[in-house]
């Protein structure tokens, strides 16, 4: 039997350790983003990212850090790039998306940036064009809305704030076959906040935002409450996340207030209960979260008063109901967008830091692997060095 002396277990086990850091920035010389397209043309904030029905990825509108966009860039799995595609009719920032089930793209509402004010607008992406054609007009004019695909096909739009930044309690209905708004019953509380909402396997959609949870009915067009005002944790939550998970429950967590921040709770269609989770490791907001494909959740970036902008990842388990500490994002990231690819894969992108400002540079994290690729895995030799570094990473 072979054996090592101490020195050679050193080398291996400092190898090792380096191979688990992060890898060498583009900008230092290392095979980094850059050379594999992962850079937007465009550094963008404060937008919805859409999968598209051939798995790409649409990044409409947003903030640059100094400007509202009307802007768009589409990512392509199969090249790994983003690529300049039609630009909005009207340019806006904290807008709501939603694919339709024919495969295009609904926005609607946000601000363009003129005045602190709110959008009434709507258009529609075609992905087979590229382009993009106004449609009627909303209602009511609403400023980070909350919106969500029903089963029958239609569009619920809720909440925002109006054009004096009031809160709006009040909801509208899109049909794709007609194009026509039509007014919703009214929730019962003001709601809003970009992916604060998901349909549930019932049909029902859940909101989550402010001190109560509500549920609507599209059989029978009403709300209800979903649960005890403050949920679980007692508090009121802006800025968090609300994932809709493999058994049907949905996982919220994160938000402004030090009680959210520092809490996560997961609701139960079948109880219609709150119920308090493991505490995430590290408080944030503006964070992101996918779902992998063998259940668990993946939480990014973000950002907390007493930390800044955050490059944390943390894993949510759903047999145990803990978080556990995943490798960090190359950069950290406040308002982030979070995106599964088909490979298992997720695609990190937008947002920024204090240190670097907005980021252009999507990164492609790969869960349970020592690292971000693209950077020291694939500068090591592509596909066969993330094999080699996932096994020190103790990955299947």
């Amino acid at each position: 039997m072979q054996r090592f002396s101490a020195s050679c277990v050193t080398v291996i086990l400092f190898a090792v350790s380096f191979a688990c850091s992060a890898g060498p920035r583009a900008e230092d010389g290392g095979n980094g983003a850059a050379e594999q397209g992962l850079f937007l043309s465009t550094p963008r904030k404060l937008l919805p990212f859409v999968v598209m029905e051939s798995g790409r990825v649409l990044a409409s509108g947003g903030h640059d850090g100094s400007r509202t966009l009307g802007s768009c860039e589409v990512f392509e799995p199969e090249t790994g790039r983003w690529r300049e595609t039609g630009a909005l009719r009207t340019r806006r920032r904290n807008h709501a998306a939603v694919r339709l089930t024919d495969g295009r793209v609904l926005v609607m509402g946000g601000s363009n940036g003129l005045a602190m004010g709110a959008l009434a607008d709507a258009e529609v992406y075609a992905p087979d064009t590229g382009t993009w054609t106004e449609v009627r007009p909303m209602g009511v004019a609403r400023n980070d809305p909350a919106a969500v695909l029903l089963a029958d096909g239609r569009v619920l739009v809720a909440g925002g704030t109006d054009v004096d930044q009031r809160p709006l309690r009040s909801a509208e209905l899109f049909d794709p076959a007609t194009g026509m708004w039509s007014a919703a019953s009214p929730p019962g509380f003001s709601r809003g906040g970009a992916q604060t909402a998901v349909v549930l396997a019932n049909g029902k959609a859940l909101f989550v935002s402010g001190l109560q949870a509500e549920l609507y009915d599209p059989v029978t067009g009403l709300w209800e409450k979903a649960g005890l005002t403050g949920g679980a944790a007692g508090t009121h939550r802006l800025a968090h996340s609300v994932t809709l998970l493999p058994d049907g429950r949905v996982l919220v967590v994160g938000g402004t207030t030090a009680r959210a921040a520092a809490t996560a709770e997961v609701y139960s269609p079948e109880t219609g209960v709150w119920t308090l989770v493991g505490a995430p490791k590290v408080p944030r907001e503006h964070h992101a979260t996918v779902v992998l494909p063998d259940g668990a959740v993946l939480m990014m970036g973000g950002e907390h008063y007493t930390t800044g902008a955050l490059a944390s990842v943390e894993r949510f388990d759903l047999k145990t109901e803990t978080w556990s500490s995943a490798p960090a994002l190359d950069e950290p990231r406040e308002k982030l967008g979070a995106l599964a690819l088909g490979d298992g894969a997720v695609l990190v992108m937008g947002g920024g830091n204090e240190a670097a400002g907005m980021l252009s540079e999507s990164e492609r994290y790969v869960p349970d692997a020592c690292v971000v690729a693209p950077c020291a895995a694939r500068e090591l030799g592509g596909a066969e060095a993330v094999m080699e570094l996932s096994v020190a990473g103790q990955v299947e």
